[in-house]
This record gives C-alpha cells, structure tokens and sequence, in this order.
C-alpha cells in the first residue's frame, strides 16, 4: 500500500467511503436532517456506511442496529464532543460522560474503552482575521506556517484530523491537510451534514469494508484511511495537496 508524506500507509484505491461525520435532528437541534431522509439519501449515493456523531449524545445501538437492518445500509454511531479545545469526534463510547467537555478526560475515558478521537473542523474561522469574532481564540493562524499550529496542545490529545469537512473553507482543509501530513496523524473526511442533500459530499477512504465501529476503529487507528470527496459525481478522489505545496 502507497504512502503518503504523513508516513501512513494509505489506500490506493477502490475505496470503501464513510461519511464520519453528520446530524440528524434526532439527537442535534441545529439539524434539519431527518433519520429517514438520511436512509433514502445513503441508499441513493451508495455510501459504504455512515456514522451519526450528534451533538454531545449518542444514539441507542439498538436503534442503530433496527435502522440498519431494515434499510440494508451500514450505520455506526460515534458523538461530537463539545470541548474546552472545540469539537472532538469520539468513536467507542456508550454515552455521554460527565465531565468530557474537557479534552483531556474524554482522552482519558477514550483510552479506556479502546476508541479514537478525531479533531473536527480544527481551523474553521481561525484563519481569516475577518472571522476573528466567531473565532474563540479572538486572533487568526498565519497559514503560512503549518508547523507552528501544529504544535497546539489539541492535536497531542487526538489520534487523527479531520482534514476534509463539507462545510469549511477549502483553505481550512487544505491547511488542516498540511498539519496532519506535518504531524504524520491520520487524515479522516466528514460531510458534517445538517441537510440530506450534503451527505456523502466528502468522505473518509478505508481500504476494506467495514460492518462495525469496531472494524472502523481499528482501521482509523491503524492509519488505513485517507479523506476523500467525489462521491456524489460518480469520481471519487483522494483528498492531496495542491502542486504548490507538494515538496518539491
């Protein structure tokens, strides 16, 4: 298997795609995204599986497991944290546990149960001064220099990024690109879909199926995944940098 500047081996493809990252409003208030428009539109786009990570809850896995057997697509369940160092994707807990809005317990709590965590959206409005008052630092990133955010104490407590998000900037994922390569962590992909129309729009590339979130785990943390968009235009591609900032 090829290898990327991150030092993982990466897929080169056919890829088994997962969107890592959606709502539903289910279990997210901000989401328009209804469980059975989310079945219609996997169905649709033929998606390999599908992960709904809401908001600081989880869903049931008996009622992951009853979507999935009556609509015939893989569902797996994962949460977004809400944390002091922003939103974290955490894969292989149960529940929501007291006292995870901070990264270093969650870190703590993940560890013991054998998950992952993924930094979502790890640069979104910190980039561009004009965003500055969204942006909970207050001050933006010099996207000039990778290596110097690269060293911000959130990507010491994760174990892969989240490179590609359907609703950032493609500064923001270029330059989250550039830190995981830097950092050599795996790269992941979530639509980050609130809406049916934008599932599937970028994805996570497996280099085999998987049927459960421990199959996920274990692929994400072995480093077999690349992010990837195309999906829905029938030409899915890996997610790499532009020429110009390819070593030259």
């Amino acid at each position: 298997m090829p290898e990327s500047g991150s030092g993982h081996p990466h897929p080169a493809g056919p890829y088994f795609s997962v969107d890592l990252h959606l709502h539903t409003n289910r279990g997210s208030s901000d989401s328009n995204l209804a469980p059975k428009d989310l079945v219609e539109r996997a169905r649709a786009i033929g998606i390999g599986a599908v992960c709904i990570t809401e908001h600081d809850t989880m869903w049931d896995s008996r009622e992951i497991a009853e979507m999935a057997a009556d609509s015939g697509v893989i569902f797996l369940r994962g949460m977004e944290v809400t944390t002091d160092m922003g939103h974290i994707g955490a894969f292989g807990l149960e529940r929501y546990i007291g006292g995870i809005y901070k990264l270093a317990e969650l870190r703590r709590v993940i560890d013991g149960e054998g998950g992952f965590l993924v930094a979502n959206h790890p640069f979104r409005y910190k980039l561009d001064p004009r965003f500055s008052f969204i942006n909970p630092d207050h001050e933006p990133i010099d996207p000039t220099f990778p290596d110097r955010a690269a060293k911000l104490k959130i990507f010491g407590l994760v174990d892969a990024i989240e490179v590609l998000n359907g609703a950032c900037s493609e500064d923001e994922n270029v330059f989250a690109l550039q830190v995981a390569r830097h950092l050599g962590m795996a790269e992941v992909a979530g639509s980050d879909s609130h809406s049916a129309g934008s599932v599937g729009c970028v994805t996570t590339l497996l280099d085999a199926p998987v049927k459960t979130e421990r199959d996920l785990i274990d692929a994400i943390k072995a480093g077999r995944c690349r992010a990837g968009r195309g999906l829905l235009k029938n030409a899915l591609a890996r997610f790499d940098l532009p020429d110009y900032l390819l070593p030259q």
